[in-house]
């Protein structure tokens, strides 16, 4: 996949025909990528799968699709899938997928472990298949404003944190919450990791629900990310410090500070401010639009399997440091 950007060449030629798709998983955001398919022309919803029958003939009867309990009987009647499962599923689901011949967005993480990751990396490019994975920041303009305005950073605070909803308790926040501010982080910084510490702790679950990291780079920068889902109220920041200037992303509220310090000021402290609104954006149709985009013109998608494997391997590093930290409690 990486360097021509493109998939296998014996791929029908692109053309109008909508994308025949099937959504497995039908809890919170697998019924939120059925409503996305079934809204665009582009693709054509043929099935959404749970395990829990009833759950499926719901997300069904709200979007036209057909209801299964098993993905592997509607494969054969789809080009492409999304697996929006619990995080233990992803591998097993979309290995399958892919073997099968099937383009695959699997939401984040992509997997629990590197080598699982690496074998579906490997499986998708063997076949010349699409592996997208469910990286939503990527398409976010205020982020994609702050990477075209960093330059050279060397202190980034990232806080998220929201109320206990009970989804993704299968796995650590970090690889529920955090992974993302891990993303945007490395993306800005564009330098090796040379050092990570962590501290966290489960509160309601078997899994860490709390978790605060602080990475340092081997050009100097040094991030410190909070992730929390177990507060009341919710707060997606992202701060960024760098010479002359600073920026405050506020990605719940959809705005961005950006503090140029002005040149001409008599006062080192004397700082332009431009402050910007944006509109809310429909991530996750996004990242719909980009799979079947991807799907038609075989190109590769802005979140690649390829392309994070190395926030995946930053986040299960982090995992392992705070429970290190946490055998060491007394």
């Amino acid at each position: 996949m990486a360097g021509s950007g493109r998939l296998s060449e014996t791929d029908p030629t692109p053309g109008a025909a909508p994308v025949c798709v099937a959504v497995i998983g039908c809890g919170y955001f697998g019924a939120l990528h059925a409503a996305k398919f079934a809204a665009l022309d582009s693709a054509e919803l043929v099935a959404v799968v749970d395990i829990d029958s009833a759950q499926a003939e719901k997300v069904a009867a709200a979007t036209g699709a057909e209801a299964s309990a098993d993905f592997e009987a509607v494969l054969d009647r789809v080009e492409a899938v999304s697996v929006v499962t619990p995080t233990t599923t992803h591998y097993a689901i979309a290995k399958r997928c892919l073997e099968a011949g099937k383009d695959v967005l699997v939401e984040k993480p992509i997997c629990e472990s590197l080598e699982e990751a690496d074998e579906l990396i490997a499986l998708a490019k063997a076949g010349g298949r699409i592996l997208q994975v469910g990286h939503l920041e990527r398409f976010s303009p205020i982020v994609k404003d702050v990477k075209a305005l960093a330059d050279r950073p060397g202190y980034i605070e990232s806080t998220r944190i929201s109320q206990y909803r009970g989804r993704g308790a299968d796995t650590t926040v970090v690889l529920d919450m955090m992974v993302h501010d891990i993303d945007n982080i490395m993306t800005l910084v564009n330098s090796p990791i040379d050092r990570i510490d962590a501290v966290g702790v489960p509160v309601v679950g078997p899994a860490e629900d709390i978790a605060n990291a602080r990475i340092r780079f081997e050009n100097g920068c040094v991030a410190t990310v909070t992730a929390s889902r177990i507060s009341r109220k919710i707060q997606r920041t992202m701060r960024v410090f760098q010479r002359n200037a600073y920026m405050v992303a506020d990605l719940a509220e959809d705005r961005l500070v950006v503090m140029n310090r002005r040149s001409d000021g008599d006062e080192p402290s004397s700082f332009a401010t431009e402050r910007r609104q944006y509109e809310k954006a429909d991530l996750i149709m996004m990242e719909c639009e980009d799979f079947l985009d991807c799907v038609k013109t075989r190109r590769e998608p802005v979140a690649s399997g390829e392309s994070v494997r190395d926030v995946l391997a930053a986040a299960l590093t982090v995992t392992d440091r705070l429970r290190a930290w946490r055998r060491e409690l007394r």
